[in-house]
């Protein structure tokens, strides 16, 4: 009778640079953030960065620490990054939608020919993607809220351009 052998495996050790595993952890993300960027700490891990700063690493934990406590104030020592970062996400933006050239052409065509009866708009032949009367009503209303391009149609049918924001025509 053979016996069976037992296989061994070569044991080897793991090398792990300790300086590059350092370097990569200190690394800086690419951040878009100037707020962020500018108090950002590369001796420090990216969880005490943001900590330091006032803001959450972990959304979860972050919030079931809400739920406990009412009224929680930020804390940090780099409270002025939340304080800005904030700031700048309540100031009004420019609005840079624009609507394609074709699509202007065809709605510009439908106002001429039919005003604002947006049931008829929905029958026309040219209405190739059989859109509803209400989706034609909102690409107009979203057409009209973009100053430029209103404008520029209003003059070319001898029209005074208005003054209309994107705000008024949501209201309207």
């Amino acid at each position: 009778m053979t016996k069976i052998r037992k296989q061994k495996r070569k044991k080897t050790f793991r090398y792990v640079n300790k300086k590059r595993q350092n370097n990569k952890r200190r690394k800086t993300a690419n951040v878009q953030c100037k707020q962020i960027k500018e108090s950002w700490d590369n001796r420090l891990t990216v969880q005490k960065n943001l900590e330091n700063m006032g803001l959450a690493y972990d959304p979860n934990k972050a919030v079931s620490s809400l739920e406990g406590k009412s009224g929680k104030k930020r804390k940090g020592i780099k409270a002025h990054v939340v304080k800005s970062i904030e700031e700048d996400a309540n100031e009004l933006r420019e609005n840079k939608l624009k609507i394609p050239k074709t699509q202007v052409l065809y709605l510009t065509n439908l106002m001429d020919k039919y005003g604002e009866d947006y049931k008829a708009m929905a029958k026309d032949p040219k209405n190739y993607y059989q859109e509803t009367w209400k989706q034609i009503r909102a690409k107009i209303k979203t057409f009209k809220g973009i100053p430029e391009q209103y404008n520029e149609y209003l003059k070319s049918k001898g029209l005074e351009p208005t003054t209309t924001s994107a705000m008024e025509v949501e209201t309207a």
